[in-house]
């Protein structure tokens, strides 16, 4: 049994979390650089490099989750860094006509930072039973770090510095191997600390008695919403320093994009507690409404009042993501959850690719106008909208499956200090 403390375990996963996100988001901000860098014309080319992270990110998450029952949470999070950091480092290396050099290198990333969620959930809601959805927001504050800092740090070091991207990359990519130490050093080696104390039977799943093949059923629901939200997610985000460009004539995309990201240091964990106590579907639909909203507001709001509808999106956006992943931790005993976050999230990003390549292609084909921007940006706010009224289909397809148990009264739980 681990001896490592509930609390310095979610510090500890809070800091790989924005580790994992760091590398997913820094480049954004940088698409007109790579696109001059490697001869590129239209949006569509350079999304593909978002777009081949996030496939083989999502293929990866689904071999963390087969992985996760075999092999403990300080290897698998002690590897991803470190093959994170090496695929960007590499980056560092490519001369102009290695475009394809440039795909295999950001597809080697990605196997590293497919590690994360999978084994990072599982380890977080065995750890706090009762307090799944607030344990995942504090841990989602990491992560909401990573995305405000790191497009707002590489769109300064070059636009204002004039680093190139290469030496940014060798930058952030250097960062693997201490983020990589500190799992070592402060994950512990055995997951599970409230199954070892015999808490974790007392959670919400456990009265969920359910077949693998119910909770597969569920998954493949579920998978619709994740799918939708990561869609809406990488498409706006990475569209965003070409959006900005094409249509503003400014290159100050990496605080726009930071903006999407900054609410969540107060948002993710504070829906996680709503999650808790109101309800995971009802924080879902009201966060996906308010997405929609702000993505159709985004292409009509002045330069000078952009942040505004970004943090907006970013607010709504955030919210879901430990709401969903508590969720979806209700619905799958402790035995099954791995493979189902790693099933779950494989799908959702996988959908979740298409997004900047969708919305490059929209860009182009209305020649990467005003008008063009606007049909992207009101695409994604309709997917936002029918995501939206999935979820009010999500409890009750868990209550025909067998997958809505009788919640107990919360015990206090190590490391999350009551108010």
């Amino acid at each position: 049994m681990s001896t490592a403390s509930p609390t310095r375990t979610l510090l500890v996963v809070s800091l790989l979390h924005g580790a994992t996100h760091l590398y997913t988001i820094f480049l954004s901000p940088l698409n007109p650089e790579l696109q001059a860098y490697f001869g590129l014309t239209g949006d569509r080319e350079v999304a593909v490099f978002q777009t081949v992270y996030l496939i083989v990110y999502a293929a990866s998450n689904l071999v963390a989750g087969l992985l996760s029952a075999r092999y403990s949470p300080r290897l698998l999070l002690t590897l991803m860094p470190l093959i994170n950091g090496a695929g960007v480092m590499g980056m560092a290396l490519l001369g102009h006509g290695h475009y394809a050099g440039m795909c295999v290198l950001t597809a080697l990333g990605a196997c590293g930072g497919g590690l994360y969620h999978p084994v990072a959930n599982l380890l977080l809601t065995e750890t706090f039973p009762h307090q799944k959805g607030r344990a995942l927001g504090i841990s989602g504050i990491g992560a909401s770090l990573a995305f405000t800092l790191g497009p707002w740090t590489s769109g300064a070091l070059v636009h204002e510095l004039g680093w190139s991207w290469q030496h940014v990359a060798l930058l952030f990519g250097a960062l693997g191997p201490l983020c990589a130490a500190l799992a070592w050093l402060f994950v512990p080696a055995a997951r599970g600390q409230a199954v070892a104390r015999g808490d974790a039977k007392e959670g919400p799943e456990a009265g969920v008695c359910a077949s693998l093949r119910s909770v597969l059923v569920f998954a493949v629901f579920a998978m619709l919403v994740m799918g939708g939200r990561e869609i809406i997610s990488w498409g706006a985000a990475n569209s965003t320093s070409l959006f900005l460009k094409n249509v503003h004539g400014s290159n100050d995309s990496g605080f726009l994009i930071a903006m999407i990201f900054a609410p969540g240091l107060v948002v993710q964990p504070l829906a996680g507690r709503w999650s808790d106590t109101l309800g995971r579907e009802r924080v879902l639909f009201g966060s996906m409404l308010v997405l929609g909203v702000a993505l159709y507001a985004i292409p009509r709001t002045p330069l000078a009042w952009l942040a505004l509808p970004y943090a907006v999106l970013g607010a709504a956006l955030l919210a879901t993501i430990p709401t969903f992943e508590a969720l979806v931790a209700d619905r799958s005993p402790v035995s099954m959850r791995g493979l189902i976050f790693g099933i779950v999230i494989t799908a959702g990003i996988g959908l979740g690719s298409l997004g900047p390549y969708a919305v490059g292609l929209i860009a182009d084909a209305g020649h990467q106008t005003p008008e063009a921007y606007r049909n992207a940006f009101a695409a994604l706010a309709v997917l936002a909208a029918v995501c939206a009224a999935l979820t009010l289909a999500l409890k009750p397809v868990a209550r025909r499956l067998g997958l809505v148990a009788s919640l107990q009264p919360a015990a206090p739980q190590p490391g999350l200090a009551a108010d």
